[in-house]
């Protein structure tokens, strides 16, 4: 693919801040230098000889380039010619030299002129063709006048004036707030025109309906000009066209079909699709008419193979996905058509070099067909808001729009004529690209995921339905009316009269059961409304998918899950973790997956950005050449003082940090003195920095222009300026002073970037600076679009006193903003809904704030993801060097680390006591076999053994030999070491020994290959090295043991002979790789002492989670102050079992000074730090009784930790996923708190003083909060006093500026985007100093949250994401591949998730079998249709259900369950009886299936017949029903593949979520032990607190979303005097802790919220790869091609094993077909279809020919068609799919184990090779290593086999000579003489030279005796060779053991066969150069042998 690296203006346009000059510059001169013709010399001249132009001519310069920027900013907004700005600057014939580097300000000036742009020509874009509207011909009038208007220069330009117009109008319309007035009733209002912006609206509307209407007059409206409106009117079934004949009878189905009578289905389905093909006929365009195909073209076989034809189209499976998607989508546009054939014929394929180039190849096409108006998406949106106004118009003229009901949708859709404008840039206008080309991915990952969510609303409604209805209301006491009170849910209530406890009362009299919150005396538990107008509830489907939304929505979710808590039961909470973990965690992943895939490919594709126009600079290498001014190499004249202040440079860091620190420093009772330092100091760095940029202008001198060439200089000359404006005493003294400290706190920077490693990682997050200004002004753009949406749909509907009002375009610009950010948008969501209920828009309101919250915060949001990880990603260019680096340091032997202790290991220094031969003084020739011997005499012989790669393998009696599956599980659950049959390949180098079965005469011959092919396996390929230096590491061990004999005995007394010390050895592993003089571990013993302590943690678990802190405060209340109770006694007994484990690990290898001491583990010494503390902490309990502390009794939670050190699995990803990327993550955690500092200043000096507030709303400020107030709680009943304070807002946390600690503590709070919103809400709301809020009175303070969410909450969260994402690509080694070679992953794991069909190998005979068997094996037939529609059915019955469905609806639901349980249990049994038992539970939906059916079957049918079933059978029956959905995701291709995909991270989240759970013990045992005993806030309810280990889980499970968790951390920090301390009458304090709530909730949000939660992230983009392969594409195998590919597999494999033999190979590789089609000769050359398309016509003079076919029946062929149809061959092709072939076979016999077969894998796998990937480009290096010697052993066959073949042809040319001969003699020796007719085949003729010559023209012989058929076909043994070959000297030849089965397939190949095996094969090859290669093979000696043989058989 080329790579365009022109950087023209109209791709950096946008760009006059310079921001891309970094990427344009970095390495990329020369690459740029390149894109011109001009050299860095004649630039120099240039500039030289050059004059100064005028000033006029600078002037006019300055207008042309506006001119030009106005008019390219009109071609991508306005887009007449129906493509941008780009697309037409690729049509231009003449391209303009551009992109040239910056040289000075002359040389831009004169080059301007010289460089302006061809713009595009619409008079030649938009031809006149055709009628439109059906009397618009190309002469008539009034279409001409509207085609000269379209092509003026000027229409595009004033229409995009027009547009802004627009939105600056609606801006200003909607800036004039309007709210609800103070009645609570709407205004009605009558007419349109009202203020002077209708008007304006109203005439620019008017122009927007010319513009429309002049574009259908010349393009048409929907049907293309050329198509007569009459054909609207023609006979429907008219159209169709017979299919060629010829060409139907080259197809393989039809073939297949013959003379079969298609049935009533498919004769319908053909039907239908053939009326479906005439309504369409009047839209198509006229170009695509249907057209006969010719009969040449149906003469030349179709080309099934597509990797030959579509692998080099593209780079990347996702932009082949985004273009097969946007080819579906336009399937309309390119069926039969010119454009079809131009742009995916392969021999076009360089237009489609860059995934953008389909969609510019595509603009073109529509250019010239000028596609009607309609057929053109931006127009559609122009057309629908242009509609929409006039509708609006009318309705609002006739006071409709807003009468007793609103109808806004009609004027908020006429916004959408403003959304043009996001392609107001180049950079937008790229974002939108790219969003075009992740489309189709982004849409199939939304059905799956809407799939998902109808699945869990379902489940809602059946569970849930009614449970919002039930809440608590406060009795009437004195003559008030029932009170309900707010958000309280219950399931019960306590009777006044009884105190017995009642259960709820529904609508209708009856009660319910008692369940959930019981309502205290003084209150029932009524069913009544749902809140909010219904929204809020379970009641029908389409509210539970709202409540779904939300869930996945992962913000406001809690209050739903404790409101259904409350309502039901405690085990309610599953249902929403269940859903957070499968959509937020899981399934809404896939977002990210797919735009950062896409993007990054379309990186790598384009070597652009996909965020902007801007090319990345190449890679430069250090020698390239580029220019050097003439005065680049003198030194300036004033470069000492630039070496002065390099060397004084970190004087003004210090500055910087000194401005920051004395601001910081600020509070709100400042006093005088210390006001006065403030503003003195800051007045003289202020100075100081005045004179730094003073100095550094000056240093530059006499070139000065250099200075304003780094970025640097500008930004702190912009600082030093504004600083130094601000303290100006009219603007100090202004209340603008603290906004513009701003500039202050910026030159904080220079202090971030001294930080060691935060300068690049700064520069990694900002590096794509450019892209990432694209995309904030995208977001910007979209967020002011869908806010003038907003504000045309709510404005006049919400209260004034609501904060998101949507009064004015501010304020719905913050409210969708809001919703974007996800914080409290359910507020805004429900407020809007419960405003527009009366009003009639609720619907709609709804609909559209939930789809612009998961467009925002699901796509938008993510794709800030992607622009970081642009940053982290390595450059394709150099993956494969990095690859070699990583490779080669591979191959070297690894070093030994030195642990810490052997660092204080005393031995090091002691001199050693015997005295013996060292082994560094031996030669090196000689120390390493005396080591191996020596380590082999200290081994124990039989004990252990060591495998090839360093592997640890016990021998003797291992676990498999004692006991069950369940032992082994549990040895690998505790060592990870399995079991294994795989044979190490460096085994196979051994010599075989003989068996007692006789083998095969070819498996003898493959053994020396096995050898060769065991030496290069990379397994086996460093074993050597890897080896040798673990023996000489051993061989030292061993040596320094010998001279200090004491080393190895622990605690110097027990030696490796002592019984207790081996008897402990035999139960632990040791601490530092293996045992050298000791005992191996058992696994018997070991398995058994891990099981022992993994029920030890348990129960310590389990007695935390009973006997927490409320629980032990109880019982001493009960039995006193004991000791010794049950809970202590179960604590000491699990201590001891740790200490006993310790005990046992230091006896049996030490404790640190000896060869294996316990702490030379990181576990162990984890272990230690465990049981250290739960001793503390049950030494300090059985003292003091009760605990001694807090700190003390939180030592409790240590235990959940030996979860993590005991299962192999969880230290593994530990190790993964936490340490090896902590110091990254440490990295972004710190640039986050670097980052809030400035901020966390400028917010003290902008709001320190003005957040306070009196708790009563009635007073006026601080002056009047004084005394008390009358209050209530619930309604305007039971008021109290209570006392006035002016005190911080504590909306939802306590929070205020007054101080740069608060400052900074709330800003971290708000920067997890929790609890933004309610500092937003009283920023917004203050009056000034001292006064009481009032809502929306500063909305311009909105200004600093805005910002620092942006660049804070969004930039900061995401950078944790792309670390994370990059930590995974690292570890996995993905960061370092190549998209090929990612590909090449993912199809290795989608095939090995494959396995061979079970279904019998042949048809049932009987013929209800067999009618069972066909409904069974055909997954399109009309029975699977019909179940699938029955499915479809169900899932829409269970939609219906809701709380108040009629009985008679109920009934009728039932009855349908009742059907679909029976159908699907009758088609359960037509499988079962059509498959039988072994091949109907080899699948696993089957037995899902037969679960489900009998399941749903028998639960329905006892429903009906009871009437009433009881709760576990109610519970059993919904399962079973929604159950039978999933059948969906089975029977429907999409779903199927992305459920796959989903699955294929299920291992990897199984073993994060495993770790997250001991973490999730861990702390929630913290939180028990250290907050249990608080008393409670304004928070916490009966639910929500951390009383038990339960609700304490369930807290932080949702505080790992971030909900609520500041607002707990708050409320856990209660100090006295608002709580009572611990004395000696009460030991217990209810207090809580400031110290303990900050580090524990800090600690959890940090690692939970910002790590664990983000690596899900990690995990599914990583696991992502299957979705690549889901839809088109050259390397995509369909479900129809692997169930072929299965079905072929199960005729040939042996029923036993599941192996493929080696004798079936031939016919197997026959019946292949489709993508894994390896046939010599293609399927359309059949001889069946040959002879089909031979068949005389009748015409007696043509020559016959009499062929005797398949069934011994004699049939003509007409020579002529025959010729004919043979022509058609391709002789490359033919030889190309040979030589495929010869090699596929060989290297299949290679692949296949002695005595055995291939498996299924290992054939997808081989033939993945030869037919899916490029070897080049998809494998690896240590891959590709591997795969060139399994080339060379399969050439070295092949080379055998052609040789065999020449002999076997030489041998039986000579016995046929010799039998002719002694025929001859006979017939010469009879008396009367015979004429003989033979048979036989005649003789080759006679040739010039010998027949073993390599001359021989092999083709005609082939051409004369062999069949097409005869190879691909037939059995080895019965074929014949198709290709002779010789040699000029056999000599040199020798015998051969081996025999080939597959002589006749010998063909030519090229000896240098490269690791692609599609682009070797098809080379032509000189003869004399395969006999040399073939002598010098390995074969050589075999080659002689076999001459002399047949030499000697003559």
């Amino acid at each position: 693919m080329s790579r365009d690296v022109d950087t023209s203006d109209d791709l950096r346009e946008d760009d006059e801040a310079h921001l891309t000059a970094n990427m344009s510059r970095q390495g990329s001169s020369a690459g740029h230098e390149g894109a011109h013709t001009s050299t860095p010399h004649s630039r120099k001249r240039t500039i030289r000889y050059s004059a100064t132009p005028s000033p006029g001519r600078k002037a006019g310069g300055r207008l042309k380039t506006v001119s030009r920027s106005l008019r390219r900013a009109s071609l991508r907004v306005v887009n007449l010619a129906g493509m941008g700005l780009e697309d037409h600057g690729s049509s231009i014939a003449s391209s303009r030299e551009k992109g040239k580097e910056r040289m000075g300000e002359e040389y831009n000036e004169i080059q301007q002129e010289e460089e302006e742009e061809e713009l595009p020509d619409l008079a030649r874009t938009l031809p006149v063709r055709g009628r439109t509207l059906g009397f618009l011909g190309p002469d008539s009038k009034l279409r001409l006048a509207m085609y000269r208007m379209l092509v003026s220069k000027w229409t595009e330009p004033v229409i995009l004036l027009l547009i802004i117009a627009n939105a600056i109008i609606l801006t200003i319309q909607s800036s004039r707030s309007l709210t609800l007035p103070d009645d609570g009733v709407p205004l009605r209002v009558k007419g349109y025109f009202h203020t002077w912006e209708d008007y304006a609206l109203f005439v620019l509307f008017i122009l927007f309906t010319l513009e429309a209407f002049a574009r259908i007059c010349v393009s048409g409206f929907l049907l293309d000009p050329e198509i007569p409106v009459t054909s609207m009117f023609s006979t429907t079934l008219s159209s169709a066209q017979p299919m060629s004949s010829a060409n139907a009878t080259l197809s393989r189905q039809n073939s297949l079909r013959q003379g079969r009578k298609p049935g009533i289905g498919p004769r319908l389905l053909s039907w239908l699709q053939t009326l479906s093909s005439a309504l369409r006929r009047p839209f198509a365009l006229a170009h695509h008419s249907s057209r006969e195909i010719s009969s040449a073209s149906a003469s030349s076989p179709p080309n099934h193979n597509r990797t030959e034809t579509t692998t080099t189209l593209f780079k990347s499976p996702i932009v082949e996905k985004a273009i097969s998607g946007t080819q579906e989508a336009y399937a309309h546009m390119r069926q039969g058509s010119t454009y079809a054939a131009n742009v995916m014929q392969s021999d076009k394929s360089e237009m489609l070099s860059l995934p953008f180039r389909l969609s510019v190849k595509r603009a073109h096409d529509v250019t010239r067909r000028n596609l009607p108006y309609l057929r053109h998406s931006w127009n559609r949106i122009d057309f629908v808001a242009v509609v929409s106004f006039w509708v609006t118009f009318a309705l609002a003229t006739f006071g409709i729009e807003h009468g007793s009901h609103h109808i806004g949708a009609f004027r908020a859709m006429s916004v959408l004529r403003c959304a043009r404008l996001l392609a107001i840039t180049s950079g937008t206008t790229t974002i939108m690209r790219s969003l075009k080309i992740a489309l189709p991915l982004l849409t199939s990952v939304a059905y799956f995921v809407v799939f998902a969510i109808l699945l869990f609303s379902i489940i809602g409604v059946q569970t849930f339905q009614g449970s919002f209805r039930r809440t608590c209301y406060l009795l009437p006491t004195q003559g008030e009316a029932e009170l309900q009170i707010d958000s309280q849910t219950c399931g019960g209530y306590i009777d006044n009269t009884t105190l017995e406890t009642r259960p709820f009362i529904r609508s209708d009299n009856t009660t319910g059961e008692i369940k959930g919150y019981i309502c205290p005396l003084g209150q029932i538990c009524l069913e009544g409304p749902n809140a909010d107008g219904n929204a809020q509830s379970f009641d029908t489907i389409y509210y539970a998918i709202l409540q779904v939304v939300i869930i996945a929505s992962a913000n406001g979710w809690s209050p739903l899950m404790y409101g259904i808590i409350d309502s039901e039961y405690f085990a309610s909470c599953f249902f929403f973790i269940i859903a957070i973990l499968v959509l937020n965690f899981w399934l809404i992943n896939l977002f990210v997956a797919v735009i950062t895939n896409t993007f990054s490919a379309i990186r790598a594709d384009t070597n652009k950005s996909a965020f902007g126009a801007a090319p990345l600079g190449p890679i430069r290498d250090d020698d390239d050449d580029i220019y050097v001014p003439p005065n680049a190499t003198r030194l300036p004249r004033n470069h000492y003082m630039k070496e002065w202040y390099e060397k004084l440079r970190y004087i003004w860091v210090a500055f910087a940090l000194a401005s920051i620190v004395l601001q910081a420093t600020r509070t709100t009772d400042v006093a005088q003195t210390h006001k006065r330092v403030l503003d003195l100091g800051e007045l003289v760095i202020t100075g100081l920095f005045d004179v730094e940029i003073i100095i550094r202008f000056l240093i530059e001198l006499p070139d000065w222009r250099n200075f304003f060439r780094h970025g640097n200089n500008w930004l702190d000359l912009v600082l030093a300026i504004g600083c130094s404006i601000i303290q100006i005493p009219v603007i100090r003294r202004s209340g603008a002073y603290p906004w513009l400290t701003a500039f202050q706190v910026m030159r904080f920077y220079r202090v971030i970037l001294e930080v060691p490693r935060m300068k690049p990682l700064m520069l990694s997050v900002f590096g794509n600076m450019y892209g990432l200004v694209n995309m904030t002004l995208f977001l910007l753009l979209v967020n002011y679009l869908a806010a003038l949406v907003t504000i045309q749909l709510l404005r006049g509907d919400l209260s004034a006193s609501a904060t998101m009002n949507f009064g004015q375009v501010f304020n719905a610009f913050l409210g969708v903003y809001q919703v974007f950010s996800s914080e409290n948008w359910t507020d805004v969501l429900f407020g809007a809904i419960s405003a527009e209920l009366p009003l009639g828009q609720a619907v709609l309101v709804a609909i559209f704030v939930a789809g612009w919250f998961l467009f925002a915060n699901f796509i938008v949001l993510q794709m800030f993801i992607a622009v970081i990880n642009e940053n982290f990603d390595v450059a394709e260019e150099a993956k494969k060097s990095r690859q070699a680096a990583q490779y080669s340091a591979k191959q070297q032997p690894q070093q030994a680390r030195s642990a810490w202790v052997r660092w204080l290991n005393p031995y090091r220094w002691l001199k050693p006591s015997p005295k013996a031969i060292a082994v560094e003084n031996l030669p090196s020739n000689l120390i390493l076999p005396m080591q191996k011997a020596l380590v082999q005499d200290y081994s124990s012989s039989g004990l252990t053994r060591r495998g090839s790669a360093g592997r640890v393998i016990v021998s003797g009696r291992g676990a498999g030999a004692y006991g069950t599956r369940l032992f082994l599980w549990l040895e690998q659950l505790f060592t990870g070491r399995s079991q294994s049959n795989d044979i190490p390949l460096a085994a196979l180098r051994e010599p075989r020994h003989d068996s007692l079965f006789s083998q095969n005469v070819d498996n003898e011959e493959l053994d020396r290959h096995f050898e060769t092919l065991a030496m290069v396996r990379s397994e086996a390929a460093s074993s050597g090295e890897t080896e040798d230096a673990f023996y000489e590491r051993r061989a030292r061990k061993a040596d320094f043991i010998r001279d200090h004999p004491t080393y190895d005995r622990t605690f110097w007394i027990f030696s490796q002979k002592n019984p207790l010390r081996r008897m402990c050895q035999r139960l632990v592993y040791p601490a530092n790789g293996e045992r050298i003089f000791g005992l191996p571990p058992s696994p018997v013993a070991h398995t058994i002492l891990q099981v022992i302590l993994l029920l030890a943690v348990i129960g310590g678990i389990a007695v935390e989670g009973v006997a927490t802190p409320v629980y032990r405060r109880n019982f001493y209340l009960e039995h006193g102050q004991i000791r010794g109770a049950w809970f202590d006694i179960a604590e000491s007994a699990f201590g001891l079992m740790l200490v006993l484990e310790f005990l046992i690990k230091i006896v049996a290898d030490g404790v640190m000074f000896t060869p294996n001491s316990y702490f030379r583990s990181l576990w162990n010494f984890l272990d230690f730090l465990i049981m250290a503390g739960l001793l503390v902490n049950l030494t300090t309990a059985l003292i003091f009784i009760g605990g001694l502390s807090r700190l003390t009794r939180s030592l409790k939670a240590l235990r959940a930790l030996r979860l993590i050190t005991l299962i192999d699995k969880m230290r593994k990803t530990f190790e993964d996923l936490i340490i090896s990327g902590a110091v990254r993550i440490l990295d972004a955690a710190l640039l986050a708190m670097l980052y809030m500092i400035p901020y966390a200043v400028w917010g003290l000096n902008i709001f320190a003083g003005k957040m306070n507030e009196c708790n009563d709303d009635g007073v006026a400020g601080a002056s009047q909060c004084v005394g008390e107030y009358d209050t209530n709680v619930i309604g305007d009943s039971f008021g109290y006093l209570v006392p006035r304070v002016w005190d911080n807002p504590s909306p939802s946390t306590t929070f205020s500026f007054d101080s740069f600690r608060a400052s900074l503590l709330i800003l971290f709070e708000i920067v997890s985007l929790e609890g933004w919103i309610d500092v937003l809400g009283v920023a917004t709301s203050i009056t000034g100093e001292g006064k009481q809020p009032q809502t929306n009175a500063s909305e311009f303070n909105a200004i600093f949250f805005l910002i620092y969410n942006l660049m804070g909450g969004v930039v900061i969260l995401t950078l944790f994401v792309s670390i994370i994402i990059a930590n995974f690509s690292s570890k996995t080694g993905a960061a370092f591949r190549t998209q090929a070679q990612r590909e090449w992953i993912d199809l290795k794991k989608l095939i090995r998730r494959q396995r061979p069909s079970k279904r019998p190998r042949q048809r049932p005979t009987s013929g209800f079998r067999a009618w069972c068997f066909d409904r069974a094996v055909r997954k399109h037939g009309s029975w699977s249709r019909f179940m699938t529609a029955l499915f479809v059915a169900h899932v829409f019955a269970l939609m219906t259900q809701t709380f108040n469905s009629s009985d008679t609806l109920t009934l009728v639901r039932d009855f349908f369950f009742l059907a679909v349980a029976a159908f699907y249990v009758a088609d359960v049994l037509i499988r079962f009886y059509g498959l039988g038992w072994r091949s109907f539970k080899a699948n696993g939906w089957n037995l899902f299936d037969a679960l489900v059916a009998g399941g749903s079957l028998t639960t329905t049918a006892i429903g009906q017949v009871q009437g009433n079933l009881g709760f576990v059978m109610q519970q059993l029956e919904k399962l079973f029903l929604v159950s039978i959905a999933f059948k969906l995701v089975q029977r429907t291709n999409s779903l199927n593949k992305l459920f796959k995909t989903a699955v294929a991270s299920l291992p990897v989240i199984l073993s994060l979520l495993a770790l997250w759970l001991t973490l999730f013990l861990f702390f929630a045992i913290l939180f028990v032990e250290v907050f249990s005993l608080t008393k409670w806030g304004s928070a916490e309810t009966r639910e929500q607190n951390y009383s038990t280990l339960g609700s304490a889980l369930v807290m932080l499970a949702f505080m790992s979303t971030g909900e609520g968790w500041n607002q707990y951390m708050h409320d856990y920090a209660l100090v006295y005097p608002r709580c009572t301390n611990s004395s000696n009458v009460d030991p217990d304090s209810d207090c809580g802790s400031i110290g303990w709530a900050f580090t524990l909730f800090i600690a959890w949000n940090l690692l939970s919220m910002y790590i664990f939660v983000n690596m899900f992230t990690g995990v599914v983009v990583q696991s992502f790869g299957y979705v690549m392969q889901t839809t088109g594409g050259a390397k995509s195998i369909t479900r129809e091609e692997m169930r072929a590919f299965k079905k072929v597999w199960g005729e040939y494999a042996n029923p036993r094993t599941g192996l493929l033999d080696r004798t079936n190979f031939v016919p197997f590789f026959g019946r292949l077909s489709g993508i894994f089609e390896v046939r010599i000769y293609p399927a359309e050359y059949s001889i069946p279809n040959i002879m089909a398309l031979s068949a005389p016509d009748g015409n007696e003079h043509k020559v016959l020919l009499s062929v005797v076919d398949s069934e011994k029946n004699t049939v003509g062929v007409d020579t002529g068609k025959l010729g004919q149809v043979l022509s058609g061959l391709d002789h490359n092709k033919i030889r190309q799919r040979r030589n495929l072939y010869i090699r596929l076979y060989h290297e299949a016999s290679v692949l296949c184990p002695p005595g055995k077969g291939i498996s299924f894998t290992d054939m997808l796998l081989l033939l993945a090779h030869y037919k899916l990937i490029n070897d080049h480009e998809a494998l690896e290096l240590s891959e590709l290593v591997v795969r060139n010697e399994i080339n060379k052993i399969v050439t070295d066959l092949v080379n055998l086999d052609r040789v065999r073949s020449l002999l076997k042809m030489i041998s039986h040319r000579r016995r046929y000579l010799a039998h002719k001969q002694r025929q001859r003699q006979s017939h010469l020796s009879q008396d009367i003489p015979a004429i003989v007719v033979d048979s036989l085949p005649p003789t080759p003729p006679p040739l010039t030279r010998d027949i073993t010559s390599p001359g021989v023209d092999r083709r005609s012989w082939s051409a004369q005796y062999q069949s097409p058929e005869q190879s691909p076909t037939m059995k080895p043994m019965d074929m014949s060779p198709d290709v002779s070959l010789g040699f000029d000297s056999a000599s040199n030849l020798r015998r051969s053991r081996r025999v080939s089965d597959i002589s006749m397939l010998s063909a030519e190949l090229r000896q240098d066969y490269t690791f692609s095996s599609r682009e070797s094969v098809g080379v032509d090859e000189d003869p004399q150069q395969v006999v040399a290669a073939m002598q010098n093979s390995l074969w050589g000696v075999s080659i002689e042998m076999m001459l002399q043989a047949a030499e000697d058989e003559d």
